[in-house]
């Protein structure tokens, strides 16, 4: 290579120096300014008071962005804490009081069981010299004293003296309802006018979650009808109508065949001839709606009937029902599924 000079003629490389310069500004080859930039560029020296005061804000700004994370979880974790407690503490309430609602009804079901004068109540299978039962009515018929301490009420009522006591006491109460060896021993109401009355009410007219038996306001006990259709409610503590549940169970019916139900004019004893889950069914709604059949004088509706109930539980009952027996309907919640209308059902005839 040549290097120009001023006067721009090429002058031949020093021939000692082999074309090398020890003088930078004499080789073409390094451009000084080049070189300083680019090692400016690659390295920036930083005074070591500095570099402290970097490292100090970036360790400042994460513990920073870590405070707020922590105080971020913090405010969530309080947050479910408090929501925790609140449930706990509804729970316990809520507990307590059905607890204490348990108790209070158990001992209102015992009070009024000690009501019922034992001393002058008729065996239900107690039969008079006609070889009649003296408890059985026919319709506008009266069992006179003769046959069965009776009692004329105020209104005219003629009553079995057994249940004076509790019809003093609540002239809305129609009757006693027991199945031997299980919680099912309540007294039942009749409400026509109002049919709900006492889905949560006590036998005092007091609010109460497990309410109280009634019949249904298409039934007449006192005619009687042909079926007398009777709710409760199926409690977790076991009582009212819970123990139905159980006819889920074959053995348990082999067990438990027999129901008594009293109504107020005659005492009576019924044997299961069915029990399976039913529906209560929307408006339009296809299927079987054993809540409607009160009362027939068509032999082939009560029939029908009968097949339907029977042909819905889930083992064969040999007993079943003719067209004049007298029926017991029985009918609570499922354990799940209430709210959808699903109920269990227990149909009983009348044998004495």
């Amino acid at each position: 290579m040549y290097e120009l000079k001023n006067h721009g003629t090429p002058e031949e490389p020093d021939r000692e120096s082999g074309g090398k310069t020890d003088s930078v500004g004499e080789n073409p080859a390094v451009d000084p300014s080049a070189e300083n930039l680019d090692t400016q560029s690659k390295t920036v020296r930083v005074k070591p008071s500095e570099e402290k005061r970097i490292d100090r804000a970036a360790v400042f700004r994460e513990k920073m962005k870590a405070a707020k994370k922590r105080r971020r979880r913090n405010i969530v974790l309080d947050i479910l804490l408090v929501v925790f407690l609140a449930t706990f503490v509804i729970s316990g309430i809520y507990l307590l009081r059905y607890y204490l609602a348990s108790r209070q009804n158990k001992e209102l079901m015992g009070n009024l069981k000690e009501m019922i004068d034992t001393d002058v109540a008729p065996s239900p299978d107690t039969e008079n010299k006609e070889g009649k039962d003296p408890n059985s009515q026919d319709p506008g018929h009266t069992p006179s004293s003769a046959q069965v301490p009776v009692y004329v009420t105020e209104d005219g009522e003629t009553i079995l003296r057994m249940y004076r006591p509790l019809y003093q006491k609540n002239k809305e109460f129609m009757g006693w309802l027991t199945i031997p060896d299980t919680n099912v021993d309540v007294p039942v109401m009749y409400t026509p006018n109002d049919e709900q009355k006492y889905l949560r009410k006590n036998f005092e007219g007091e609010y109460a979650i497990a309410g109280t038996p009634f019949i249904a306001e298409g039934c007449d006990p006192k005619k009687p009808s042909k079926n007398i259709i009777i709710y409760g409610h199926n409690m977790k503590d076991g009582s009212m109508f819970s123990d139905l549940l159980n006819y889920k169970d074959e053995e348990y019916y082999r067990f438990h065949k027999y129901i008594q139900f009293d109504t107020i004019y005659a005492r009576g004893n019924y044997e299961v001839i069915a029990a399976f889950p039913g529906q209560v069914l929307n408006q339009g709604e296809e299927g079987f709606r054993y809540y409607y059949f009160y009362d027939t004088d068509n032999a082939e509706e009560f029939d029908t009937y009968v097949r339907e109930v029977k042909s819905r539980c889930p083992y064969e009952i040999q007993t079943t029902a003719e067209f004049g027996d007298q029926l017991l309907t029985l009918s609570t919640c499922e354990d799940y599924g209430a709210a959808e209308g699903k109920r269990f059902v227990v149909v009983a005839k009348r044998i004495r």
